[in-house]
């Protein structure tokens, strides 16, 4: 089972997650719906999710046709208490390509990653995707399933499951 925790501490874990996980999973899919799935270093600023892709990837072609996508981070299977029962955040996102300040967003890479990820910028192909997640799930264990609304409002706790 779980630990009960206070809507505060949920709301808390829900804004931290990520903070220790260094990439996440992304679900795209093409026109022709084929679902595609791969992973990514990211950085977040204000609420929003970066990823630096190659341009040459069937994944960017996914996103800047359908400008949509899923993404899943998820605890390490080492850490896991229960393989079944993974701490995860998973939400969709709306995509587009950022066109802004390239720069302030490979700056927060090299924060988080060191200079192992400071080769993308002079990488041509490789451009800078913003992700804004809509509704996020947060899954703590078995049983202990949270929904935040866009707002960061708690919006339900808790799924029961069946025996």
């Amino acid at each position: 089972m779980h630990d009960s925790k206070t809507n505060e501490e949920i709301i808390e874990t829900f804004k931290t997650f990520e903070n220790d996980k260094l990439s996440l999973i992304l679900s795209t899919t093409s026109l022709n719906n084929e679902p595609l799935t791969n992973y990514s270093p990211f950085v977040t600023l204000e609420g929003k999710y970066f990823i630096c892709i190659s341009s040459q990837l069937p994944h960017y072609d996914n996103i800047i046709q359908t400008k949509k996508a899923h993404v899943l981070i998820i605890e390490d299977e080492a850490g896991a208490s229960n393989i079944y029962a993974r701490k995860r955040l998973y939400f969709s996102v709306d995509c587009q390509l950022f066109e802004n300040n390239a720069e302030d967003i490979f700056n927060l890479f090299d924060k988080r990653y060191g200079e192992s990820l400071s080769f993308l910028r002079n990488m041509k192909d490789f451009k800078i995707i913003e992700l804004t997640p809509g509704e996020k799930s947060l899954v703590l264990g078995f049983g202990a399933a949270y929904k935040m609304d866009t707002d960061g409002n708690l919006a339900s706790k808790n799924i029961q499951h069946k025996s």
